[in-house]
């Protein structure tokens, strides 16, 4: 696949640093643009795509077709969402790419339910910390609250829309359980999935994913 523009955006526990760096010029042969929504109110899912739509509304390199959207983290349900937002301002979505991050599933689920299903004990754990009153995890830039991790996200009808692959960089990424059950998942679908070999460059994988992608 050859996109007009790659769009990253980062879950809404916090910003994705190698996410913003692929920012940077020449780290990758098409426009990019970063986005880093907070989802600072409930329901938090609703604040959140609002918040990627205010950042992605003025960028100009959006102007370019297709759109090729990345999720970090958290923000991997939300991105069948965010897509129908982008078609609904007139953009074409070509293709998507979830690195480290959790996957969209039938129905609506919840953040803890995804987590349930990549490490039941430890959302087991999670929950019991949330009835405590605590945010988690404890060291994000936005660590998540009850509410946050229990209510229903947006359902994503007749998705997959347009061709998917997975990135697995080898980071540790909170939230998300372990990272291979989700590669082990888009792989199952069919999915173009890969994970990184010590010392590879996110952005050069990030590109040899996109390339392998349909369209």
């Amino acid at each position: 696949m050859q996109p007009g523009a790659v769009v990253v955006v980062s879950g809404p526990l916090g910003p994705w640093a190698a996410g913003r760096a692929l920012a940077e010029p020449g780290r990758l042969p098409y426009p990019v643009v970063v986005a880093e929504p907070v989802a600072d109110r409930t329901p938090y899912a609703v604040a959140w795509l609002a918040a990627a739509a205010r950042d992605l509304l003025a960028a100009p390199a959006l102007t370019a077709s297709p759109l090729l959207l990345v999720a970090h983290g958290t923000a991997g349900p939300l991105l069948p969402a965010l897509a129908r937002a982008q078609r609904a301002a007139g953009r074409r979505v070509g293709g998507y790419v979830f690195a480290d991050a959790t996957l969209p599933r039938a129905g609506s689920p919840s953040h803890l339910d995804l987590l349930r299903a990549a490490d039941g004990e430890q959302a087991d754990a999670v929950h019991t910390t949330l009835h405590d009153g605590a945010g988690w995890p404890p060291g994000a830039a936005h660590p998540g609250d009850h509410d946050f991790w229990t209510e229903r996200l947006p359902p994503a009808p007749d998705w997959p829309d347009a061709p998917c692959g997975y990135l697995h960089t080898g980071a540790a990424v909170a939230g998300i359980g372990p990272a291979d059950f989700w590669t082990r998942s888009a792989a199952a679908r069919g999915w173009p999935a890969h994970t990184m070999a010590g010392g590879e460059d996110v952005a050069d994988a990030l590109a040899g994913l996109i390339a392998a992608l349909p369209g």
